[in-house]
């Protein structure tokens, strides 16, 4: 969502060329698409063999295996070869594994998206992990955790989505990580009048286990505190591919949807957005689509800080379970309350978080990268 929002944002004044990889057939309509909008668009297609020779290799490696896994040869050569008959002004890098692709390129100034601290995210779940995966997952946090340091100073410019995630990157210069958020489309998830038919909701990829930590969290130790009070009150997690854990709850509270077509059915139906989060990094995409949806919404301080949204104005902060369970309770007890901070933190993604404020941000980036490049060039001319 990230990219397609940024290239959107880029191709409005720029030309601009889009290299990506896939190890999934991508449908010709949704090529096409692409194709539309952007001066070309290239799709190169791993090979799940060579895949799976690149991470055995990786064993006897340093290299994350996140990177082994997209660090194709023929890939890399291929779009190095583009960069050679484009000439960009700039190379964007997303993600810290695609750094291969671009960090000893030349002639052209590169900015790189870390987006999160992703070492830090892995360490934060090696506790939850089970025992056979821990070692793995513990490998896999500290390898990339070296590497996050190791191409930093290989490029121009550096982003990130927060401040706080900026901080855990293991370099001196991680002050110089320009903060460019998400950003949620305001005039796609707004508010719509329907009757509030869901009590409590939550979003995202159920495969992913920040959100099936979560959901089980609220199942767990958070709902038992509301069933006396609200005996009948119904959890909504939607989204995709629920975990072999998430669907082995047995729960009368907890509705699984899986695939939802479109999440704003569900968001104009709830009357309360819950995501708190116990393990992750980042800003979660889902508390800005509900903010934007004029939802209230129940976090806690690690999913706030890269919002940055204040508590009992535009968002409800709650750390433990018996501060979640009582939040809950106080909002659906108090529904002009809620309304408020609904409406307030419509107007806080409106103001700051929609992607033209942010795409906003990310252009002048570049356009200073180019700037002090042509300014480069004609000090080296004269």
């Amino acid at each position: 969502m990230r990219a397609w929002h940024q290239l959107i944002g880029m191709s409005n004044k720029n030309e601009v060329h889009v290299f990506c990889l896939t190890d999934e057939v991508v449908q010709p309509q949704d090529l096409e698409k692409a194709k539309a909008v952007f001066a070309s668009v290239h799709v190169f297609n791993l090979s799940k063999i060579a895949v799976l020779t690149r991470l055995s290799l990786a064993v006897f490696q340093k290299i994350p295996f996140q990177v082994a896994y997209f660090s194709d040869r023929k890939a890399i050569e291929e779009f190095k070869s583009l960069v050679q008959q484009i000439n960009p002004d700039i190379v964007y890098c997303q993600l810290a594994r695609m750094a291969e692709f671009c960090r000893d390129i030349e002639n052209c100034k590169k900015v790189i998206d870390y987006q999160d601290a992703f070492s830090i995210g892995l360490e934060r779940r090696i506790a939850n992990e089970p025992w056979w995966k821990k070692y793995v997952v513990s490998m896999e946090s500290k390898r990339l955790k070296n590497y996050e340091s190791q191409i930093l100073e290989d490029f121009e410019q550096r982003t990130m989505i927060s401040e706080q995630d900026a901080k855990l990157i293991a370099h001196h210069l991680n002050t110089s990580l320009q903060i460019i958020p998400n950003g949620v489309d305001t005039d796609f998830y707004k508010p719509e009048p329907r009757a509030r038919v869901i009590d409590l909701l939550f979003t995202g990829n159920m495969q992913y286990e920040p959100n099936v930590n979560c959901v089980i969290y609220v199942v767990d130790k958070v709902i038992p505190l509301l069933t006396k009070e609200f005996p009948h009150i119904q959890f909504v997690a939607a989204g995709m591919n629920p975990a072999k854990e998430l669907q082995q709850i047995k729960s009368r509270h907890l509705q699984l949807t899986g695939w939802v077509d479109d999440l704003r059915s569900y968001y104009q139906v709830s009357r309360i957005f819950i995501a708190p989060m116990q393990i992750g990094i980042g800003m979660q995409n889902k508390i800005l689509e509900a903010m934007s949806m004029g939802l209230p919404v129940i976090t806690t301080t690690l999913a706030n800080n890269a919002i940055g949204a204040i508590h009992g104005k535009e968002i409800w902060i709650a750390n433990t379970p018996e501060k979640v369970a009582e939040a809950i309770s106080y909002l659906l007890n108090n529904t002009e309350l809620a309304i408020n901070i609904g409406h307030n933190a419509r107007k806080l993604m409106v103001e700051q978080f929609s992607w033209d404020k942010q795409n906003a941000k990310l252009i002048r980036l570049m356009d200073a990268c180019v700037s002090e490049n042509l300014l480069t060039e004609s000090i080296s001319e004269k």
